[in-house]
């Protein structure tokens, strides 16, 4: 009895994390939507979404789904990311100012780049990330600033650019250390004819050191 009802919970818990995970950024979905994207039947859809209504991880308007404030809650609540969220974000919106650019901020998460934070510039929106999103670590700036520093386990003035494959925009970074570790990247990025990366890298390079001190000051 004890296995199946641990085997009941893990898939009750699989359900509802693919129905969470098929929503998009300030999405709303229906019903019909939601369980094809979740690949689940839809009256199981229809009642875990009632369930999730309930408890405030999913809202409903009209008719349509969208995911609720208790999820923001819960990720306010996350305290390493909120921590450098909260020391990063005047230093971002500084240095978009400076650039214009689209500006991020990773963290490593498996083999990905989780984008916890961003100041939004006036480049291409197609160089624009946004917070929660995942970035190969192995393809992109924000990955390799991450990676190399992970891989050198070393505090060293390492920036990289990274040209996207179908060549629309550009991204340079650098990593943000905390007592010699490296535990964020920092990211500007925007249209291929748009940034320089020569002007840009001494910027994100300075605005990253800058960020390495505030965060071991707090």
């Amino acid at each position: 009895m004890r296995t199946a009802a641990w085997s009941d919970s893990v898939s009750v818990l699989d359900r509802m994390s693919a129905v969470l995970e098929a929503f998009g950024v300030g999405e709303g979905l229906g019903v019909t939507e939601l369980a094809r994207r979740a690949n689940l039947p839809k009256s199981t859809v229809s009642r875990i979404a009632a369930d999730l209504v309930a408890e405030g991880y999913l809202d409903r308007v009209d008719g349509r789904l969208y995911l609720g404030i208790r999820l923001f809650e819960l990720g306010q609540s996350v305290e390493h990311p909120r921590r450098l969220r909260q020391a990063a974000i005047p230093t971002l919106s500084r240095l978009r100012d400076a650039t214009g650019h689209h500006v991020h901020l990773a963290i490593a998460d498996g083999d990905d780049a989780l984008v916890i934070a961003t100041s939004l510039g006036r480049s291409t929106p197609l160089a624009a990330a946004h917070v929660g999103q995942r970035l190969p670590r192995s393809t992109t700036a924000l990955g390799a600033a991450l990676e190399t520093l992970r891989e050198r386990g070393t505090e060293q003035d390492v920036v990289t650019t990274y040209e996207a494959d179908h060549g629309d925009h550009v991204c340079v970074a650098s990593p943000v250390f905390e007592r010699g570790t490296v535990v964020a990247a920092l990211s500007v990025s925007g249209g291929i004819d748009e940034l320089d990366p020569v002007q840009t890298i001494p910027l994100v390079r300075h605005t990253a050191a800058a960020l390495s001190r505030r965060i071991a000051a707090a």
